[in-house]
């Protein structure tokens, strides 16, 4: 009954209960910083950053960060690494562009490394919380050669992919590909739910 009052099933009288078809839009889900979503109760997150670069945006990428394919985006690639063991290979995107957040004109987003933060942790230090709205595709896949390297894993081990796309101002602007390994354990969902 519970679900069913958050809209995540449907019953038929009848017939029986089925999952919705679409998820309700308001107030489901607040995109969180990976280091929070997979820390766990008691435990913290290490990321390991293995490159932060400008590049061209690829042809997946751009539209989640609202720009042409070729134009140049920031790439942050980390390892997440939980109790000394890699669980996670994140890939976080924002645009090299010109961005204004509401204090005056459109300036190039500069980005300070800390080293130690996701993408999305430094952007919400930097510039507050980012508001969204926010989406988060699940998917599962196989890990792959270079990525396997990084987790410790055989190729075609499969993994557990988080796909986070953050709006802002009404525009894609941020974008981010997580790749869980099966040793992370269960994840637990959190929903938050604001009045």
């Amino acid at each position: 009954m519970l679900l069913e009052e958050d809209g995540l099933i449907r019953a038929r009288r009848g017939v029986g209960r089925f999952v919705s078809d679409t998820l309700p839009r308001v107030g489901m889900e607040r995109i969180r910083p990976f280091e929070e979503v997979l820390a766990g109760p008691g435990q913290t997150l290490e990321v390991k950053r293995t490159q932060a670069l400008r590049q061209a945006a690829s042809e997946f990428v751009a539209p989640g960060i609202g720009v042409d394919p070729g134009s140049e985006c920031w790439l942050w690639e980390s390892v997440l690494i939980r109790g000394g063991e890699a669980i996670a290979h994140l890939q976080e995107n924002v645009t090299a562009q010109p961005v204004s957040f509401g204090r005056g004109a459109a300036a190039p987003l500069e980005i300070k490394d800390d080293g130690g933060s996701t993408l999305l942790a430094v952007l919400n230090n930097q510039l507050g919380r980012l508001a969204g709205p926010g989406e988060c595709q699940i998917s599962l896949s196989q890990v792959g050669p270079s990525r396997a390297k990084l987790l410790s894993l055989r190729p075609t081990d499969p993994v557990l992919v988080l796909t986070q796309y953050v709006r802002h101002g009404n525009r894609p602007f941020y974008l981010a590909k997580c790749l869980i390994a099966a040793r992370l354990g269960h994840l637990s969902v959190m929903q938050q739910f604001q009045s």
